[in-house]
């Protein structure tokens, strides 16, 4: 497939670094870190929890209320629409370091991170119909599919009227960009044979790595969400910490979350699928 370079996303890259980078270099105030610590906290779990193991993969359920709460945060990000995102992540998993994947090492480390979100001809505009049927005909998902940078633009405006501007750049852009490249590992490191180890004989290159795990809440614990993608927990040996999955079971306490699926704990030691792709959620 040839890339085809988007000048407009290589732009918003560029400033969003650029910004990240001044957020440094201009003076701070010691109160805003835990603010700055707060956003990256909020990006990752409603990621994590909202698009990837809500909307992507069925791993439990919640009022609507909940999920449109955590898929509005997620989208602070300005990592696209919700369909296209679960589409995108959905083919990954029916093409995982194959011909069809959006995001294999298999082009390199650098594509997988971030070369191919720049990269027009690395998703089909047709994805969102054949892998994301079940959300396509949201209103509130397909509203942002066009206005997918409101609730980023809403909370720069927010952050700049409430702080001052010259607080935007750490609080909110330097984040941002420590979100960016650490959601990114997923896709990069956590597929490449050169880091962590495997747990399951999966048909794909799938890592463990447990300093992303770190960094991503419990989502390098990749090997094992290959193995079993529908589990709401990635953790699945000791020491393996997935603060996601913590989450999702404090929601559990509140009455905010039920049918959680098992990891091979409660499916009697399960052997993983042959396939990593879930089709048993109606697509």
């Amino acid at each position: 497939m040839r890339d085809r370079a988007n000048r407009a996303a290589i732009a918003y890259f560029a400033l969003v670094h650029a910004a990240a980078v001044s957020g440094l270099l201009l003076p701070m105030r010691a109160s805003l870190v835990a603010l700055a610590c707060a956003l990256y906290a909020a990006l990752h779990l409603s990621t994590i929890v909202g698009l990837h193991r809500l909307l992507s993969h069925r791993a439990f359920r919640c009022p609507r209320w909940v999920e449109y709460g955590l898929v509005s945060v997620a989208m602070i990000s300005g990592q696209g629409s919700p369909i296209a995102w679960v589409a995108t992540h959905r083919r990954h998993h029916a093409h995982t370091d194959r011909e069809g994947d959006v995001h294999s090492p298999r082009r390199g480390l650098w594509y997988a991170h971030i070369g191919w979100i720049v990269d027009e001809g690395s998703t089909d505009p047709r994805d969102p119909e054949r892998y994301c049927r079940d959300l396509a005909g949201d209103p509130y998902y397909r509203w942002l599919m066009r206005w997918r940078f409101a609730p980023q633009v809403a909370a720069v405006l927010l952050a700049g009227l409430a702080l001052g501007w010259g607080a935007v750049p750490f609080v909110f852009f330097l984040p941002l960009v420590c979100w960016m490249h650490t959601t990114y590992l997923v896709n990069s490191a956590c597929h490449a044979p050169r880091f962590g180890s495997r747990a399951f004989d999966t048909r794909d290159g799938s890592r463990n790595v447990g300093w992303v795990a770190a960094l991503t809440f419990g989502e390098g614990w990749h090997n094992n969400h290959h193995a079993f993608p529908r589990a709401a927990r990635y953790g699945m040996a000791p020491g393996q910490h997935d603060l996601a999955f913590l989450f999702i079971r404090a929601l559990a306490a509140l009455g905010l979350a039920w049918d959680i699926q098992p990891g091979p704990e409660g499916r009697g030691g399960a052997r993983p699928r042959p396939s990593p792709y879930d089709s048993s959620i109606g697509l």
